[in-house]
């Protein structure tokens, strides 16, 4: 990155984007009811200074939540043994993520994992790089109809994640696919996907009044997943893999494709939202930063972001991967880690008994001030510090431990080849002056779909 984009993003001021207020006191009957509306309410203003917060449940439950990087490397690094994922987890993604490693535990996760992580070494990169590049080219033959005029960026940039997910996953084009998929995953997300209070009162085991449609859903999404599967390996094998699914299918080897097929569909949810959250905030926040926004479009100018050439240019991106960094601080994906003690510990002085739901707020630690300058500010700059990368156990969008998310640095490249190429296409500025607000339940989702205008560079 050159002198002068330095000084441009050091001289103009940073823009702060508007933010739902801390809670200044959370009771059990908010913290139930922000669940099913938006998680963001449930998070004390008290986690900013305090290591631990507890609340009582009814019952004689409790649930504590833990702030700070010591709970991290307690609970997620070093905790396998003592901290379960939440049976609420299960309930609300097994319809989607099956027996996948998202929900496996013990044994049979080191197993999956083991299989599953040569197909998502940075080696990879190089084979996926061209299905993304692909891929965004095809969404900016879209963008150039609508040059001008206001325009849906969130539904684009769900569009073409899912278009890389799929690409980059099967080599497969999305067009007998993508409506149904689109449709499946929305709507699950912005219905059963949302927790219920039964989800995380009633003990493992017992149904939830939502099980039953949650089932018929699960069977749903299978035979679609199955259909995809199918079409894929109707193309056949033509040398060496060219795809996650080829990755995939050598790693599981002799595997059932009941297996395989919950694989295959966690990753298309995964990768789908995740890259799609990314982009729209990293717009969004652009779209207020015109300053960050010429900076891109400098730093990818004469790059070949091309199929061709996206994998060997992604390394000059630097900035445009810190713009993705600050968009995963800020608006996190994993908003929230939470695990429910199997036995009676304690974690930064704090007891923690048998049975109690632990929660670490990533979206709180990623705004404390003890750990983050001007934390409230979009300040891309502070990731390409050399020797001041922020703590990795305060920076947490993937998790963290053993069990962060596998296709971390997929996402990452992923966004930040797109990212690049939008910038360098176009300036992007929002309609109107009203606030989009994140809200929280799964994943986090604007509170509206703002228009975008969009103009040529």
């Amino acid at each position: 990155m050159g002198a002068g984009v330095t000084t441009a993003l050091s001289e103009a001021e940073p823009y702060v984007p508007p933010m739902p207020p801390l809670a200044e006191r959370v009771g059990w009957l908010r913290l139930l009811r922000a669940f099913r509306r938006n998680t963001l309410d449930a998070f004390p203003r008290a986690c900013l200074d305090e290591p631990a917060v507890s609340l009582r449940l009814p019952g004689g439950g409790c649930v504590v939540l833990l702030s700070g990087p010591e709970a991290v490397r307690q609970v997620l690094i070093g905790g396998a043994e003592t901290f379960a994922r939440l049976p609420a987890a299960r309930r609300v993604l097994g319809a989607i993520a099956g027996r996948g490693l998202v929900l496996a535990e013990g044994e049979r996760w080191r197993r999956q994992r083991r299989v599953l992580a040569p197909a998502f070494t940075p080696r990879n990169l190089p084979l996926m790089a061209p299905h993304i590049a692909r891929a965004a080219e095809a969404a900016c033959a879209r963008l150039d109809a609508a040059l001008g005029q206001p325009f849906d960026l969130h539904a684009e940039m769900q569009r073409l994640s899912l278009d890389i997910a799929a690409t980059s996953m099967f080599s497969l084009e999305t067009g007998p696919f993508e409506a149904r998929i689109r449709a499946m995953v929305s709507g699950y997300l912005r219905t059963l996907g949302r927790p219920t209070v039964a989800d995380f009162l009633l003990p493992p085991g017992w149904p939830t009044p939502t099980a039953p449609r949650r089932a018929l859903f699960r069977r749903r999404w299978l035979a679609l997943v199955r259909t995809v599967v199918a079409a894929r390996r109707a193309q056949g094998v033509q040398g060496a893999p060219r795809d996650l699914f080829d990755l995939l299918s050598e790693a599981h080897g002799e595997a059932t494709d009941g297996l395989l097929a919950d694989e295959v569909g966690t990753m298309i949810v995964a990768g789908h939202e995740t890259t799609a959250s990314t982009l729209f905030w990293a717009a969004t926040l652009l779209a207020r930063a015109p300053a960050v926004q010429d900076a891109l479009a400098e730093e990818a100018e004469g790059l070949d972001l091309g199929e061709a050439g996206a994998a060997a240019s992604l390394p000059a991106l630097r900035l445009a991967r810190a713009v993705v960094q600050e968009a995963l601080r800020l608006y996190p994906p994993a908003y929230m880690i939470a695990r429910r003690a199997v036995r009676a510990t304690e974690v930064c002085g704090a007891p923690i008994p048998a049975g109690a739901t632990v929660m670490i707020p990533t979206w709180v630690m990623h705004r404390n001030p003890r750990w983050w300058e001007r934390p409230e500010a979009f300040l891309p700059e502070r990731f390409l510090r050399a020797g001041q990368e922020p703590d990795r156990h305060v920076y947490l969008p993937f998790g963290a431990g053993p069990q962060s998310c596998i296709g971390a640095q997929l996402a990452l490249a992923e966004a930040t080849l797109v990212l690049a190429r939008l910038a360098r296409g176009y300036r992007l500025t929002l309609v109107g002056d009203r606030p989009v607000l994140p809200v929280a339940t799964v994943t986090v989702q604007p509170d509206h779909s703002p228009a975008f205008r969009l103009s040529r560079r």
